[in-house]
């Protein structure tokens, strides 16, 4: 059966092999989230470029209407790098698309989000408070509670917990764009264009599982203490992960309704 609708997944990073066996790379778990918040959306058929590997689309090709929108997924990589071929390919398509309305919308997570500031010519670097890391709150800002992007009842969500794993972040808003939230540790959590982009620095397709034992290989690593792991854990496993909330705001975007 043909699918009338296709999602373009971006794939930014190469699986890991202490995921891979659970969880598929990135791009199998954004289309997990996807699919698991998906609703009366029909189904659609999710077309995914190893972007990581210099896979990329016919740019033209993404003006078809069959594509409803782009996504682009996490990576270890830096979003403001000029060593690495392929995302300074990506940025220069990303530039254009961002700059087309005639390309679909466009979600990121993580480096995503980064990309999206990073192909328009704004600061990305690294985070001088260190790496934010574990199940998060993420404030909104007035802006984000008045679009109502991520409100589900009568109640104003004032505040939604993410996973995060990051080390770099966006410092300037794009002109044009609305900053979605804030954290203690990262002053623009989410960027907004109505009709167009809408990211998150947060990682919605992460189980609070997989971010933990993100942690863990970090901690193994030397790149974090037992002591923090296990703060870090303890807070987590006590939060709730709402990254099922994101995914239906990416749905809003992709069916053009913010």
């Amino acid at each position: 059966m043909t699918l009338a609708k296709k999602i373009v997944i971006f794939n930014a990073d190469t699986a890991k092999p202490y995921l891979e066996k659970h969880w598929g790379d990135f791009s199998d778990m954004a289309i997990e989230m996807l699919e698991s918040s998906r609703g009366e959306t029909p189904l659609v058929e999710y077309v995914t470029y190893q972007v990581c590997l210099n896979e990329f689309p016919v740019i033209d090709d993404l003006k078809s209407p069959d594509v409803i929108g782009i996504y682009i997924t996490g990576s270890v990589q830096d979003s403001f790098s000029n060593s690495v071929e392929w995302i300074v390919k990506l940025r220069e398509m990303m530039s254009i698309i961002l700059q087309d309305e005639n390309f679909p919308p466009v979600a990121g997570v993580c480096f995503g989000h980064q990309i999206v500031a990073a192909s328009l010519g704004y600061k990305v670097d690294r985070n001088a408070a260190g790496l934010e890391i574990g199940v998060v709150p993420v404030h909104l800002t007035p802006e984000a509670i008045e679009l109502g992007i991520f409100q589900e009842d009568r109640n104003v969500t004032r505040t939604i917990f993410l996973s995060e794993v990051h080390g770099d972040v966006v410092y300037e808003v794009p002109e044009g764009f609305t900053n979605l939230g804030f954290t203690e540790k990262c002053s623009v959590q989410g960027l907004y264009k109505k009709n167009r982009v809408l990211t998150v620095q947060g990682h919605p397709e992460f189980s609070t599982d997989v971010d933990l034992l993100i942690m863990h290989h970090n901690m193994e690593a030397g790149l974090m203490s037992f002591e923090k792991y296990t703060e870090i854990e303890e807070r987590s496993r006590r939060s709730k992960n709402q990254g099922p909330l994101v995914a239906k705001g990416l749905w809003k975007l992709f069916n053009g309704i913010i």
